[in-house]
């Protein structure tokens, strides 16, 4: 039997699916990716550091602040620039606002209809009016956070080599405050309907892997934890995984960490830090009821949900802590005298590895840089990128049990794109 999808709605891009079945036995599994090549990487080649962040933020239109903050912190670790703790958190409630902005997008009008079997939002709306009210509310306070910072809600402005061309103005950080309470309930009332859902019983083994840092959830820094409980470095960490392509769909990287496909992203990160979560979080975590780590790719929906209150609760502690800072110092200048004596100083070229997690998974940049402040080599990995071969394999291993007297063709394509929308993948990124 031919299982062809040829458009996969409601996901970040362009995909299909194929799959052969032959006598019982699953022959051939993939992801028709259809989306061009776009060669980010060769641009950013020759181009001035200041440039590359503001190109790297329009690799996604859904998750450009980690594309932006990413790049930067790699330039950063290849000189060796400190930031201010002003700029750090800054930066991280911006990293809490567009997990916020991506979550409440993917759970509510990404993934909730395919427990309903609903075919248009709509319908959706009309079931949950009240949620759907609440997850605009929400993606609009994660859309209110970059944009405030960072000068715009989509391609960030503000953020530049060692802080920020422009310091947020603190009465508009203080009306977010005083809205945050409303917004966490918001947030509450939205997760509560996800953990109460029923999620398809599929589990597999895979290796999970994501960023932990001891002192907090980890989001903006952290060691890479992996399948073996180690805690590498994001450069070391870089120097185990494999990309490869395949002869077909070559737009997209596979990768692969010690000769398997690993999976990225909410479910990965609340198996390696769920005892890091906010309190109100922990409460909807314990309420869920499942258990950790799960081996359950459905399950990153619902982790999704846990994640969004913890960013929501998260950001409030962060507003507090900024709205007591100094926001007028800005010492552009003087990172600017900084950078340009590393720059100088340099015999050859230097590097910089670092990591952050974006709303799917955790993201990768390397830059290499020359004397003339140029880049003169680059590496980006993304979240999707990374899932993608597991993904297949999970699809190759969930067919079986999807297939079968007792199911049609159009069940079980359904049952497919149910599972592609749990990873919630990025083709516009994949495709970098």
């Amino acid at each position: 039997m031919l299982i062809k999808i040829d458009h996969i709605a409601k996901i970040e891009g362009h995909a299909g699916f194929i799959a052969d079945i032959a006598n019982g036995k699953v022959q051939k599994v993939r992801i028709d990716i259809q989306e061009g090549a776009r060669l980010l990487e060769g641009i950013l080649r020759s181009r001035s550091i200041y440039e590359v962040s503001q190109i790297t933020s329009r690799i996604c239109g859904i998750c450009p602040v980690v594309h932006n903050l990413t790049s930067l912190k790699a330039i950063e670790k290849a000189l060796d620039i400190e930031i201010s703790e002003e700029t750090v958190l800054l930066r991280k409630l911006m990293m809490l606002g567009q997990i916020i902005n991506s979550h409440a997008l993917h759970l509510f009008f990404f993934s909730l209809s395919d427990f309903f079997g609903f075919k248009d939002d709509l319908s959706l709306i009309k079931k949950f009016p009240d949620r759907a009210k609440d997850a605009l509310a929400v993606r609009d306070f994660g859309n209110k956070i970059i944009e405030i910072i960072g000068g715009r809600s989509i391609h960030p402005l503000t953020p530049t080599i060692g802080g920020f061309l422009k310091m947020p103005d603190r009465k508009k950080l203080g009306a977010l405050f005083q809205n945050s309470d409303a917004i966490l309930e918001r947030a509450e009332n939205l997760s509560q309907l996800f953990i109460k859902l029923d999620y398809p019983k599929f589990i597999r083994s895979a290796h999970f892997i994501s960023l932990h840092y001891p002192q907090e959830y980890a989001i903006y820094d952290g060691w890479v934890r992996t399948p073996s409980d180690n805690k590498e470095s994001p450069a070391d960490f870089l120097k185990t995984v494999r990309e490869y392509q395949l002869a077909v769909n070559a737009t997209v990287k596979r990768s692969q960490y010690q000769g398997k496909p690993f999976m990225v992203g909410a479910i990965c990160r609340l198996n390696h830090n769920h005892n890091q979560l906010s309190p109100l979080a922990k409460n909807l975590l314990k309420a869920a009821k499942i258990h950790l780590p799960s081996f359950n790719p459905f399950h990153n929906i619902l982790a999704q949900a846990v994640e969004i209150v913890h960013c929501v609760e998260e950001s409030q502690k962060l507003l507090k802590k900024i709205l007591r800072k100094n926001l007028d110092r800005n010492n552009n200048e003087e990172t600017t005298n900084l950078v340009q004596a590393r720059l100088k100083g340099l015999k050859g070229t230097t590097s910089g590895t670092a990591a952050m997690e974006a709303p799917r998974g955790t993201l990768y940049y390397f830059y290499e840089i020359g004397g003339d402040g140029l880049v003169k080599n680059c590496n980006i990995i993304t979240p999707t990128s990374q899932n993608l071969a597991r993904l297949e394999k999970d699809l190759e291993e969930y067919l079986p049990q999807i297939v079968g007297k007792n199911v049609n063709k159009k069940d079980c394509e359904e049952k497919i794109k149910m599972l592609v929308r749990a990873y919630d993948p990025c083709l516009t990124c994949a495709t970098h």
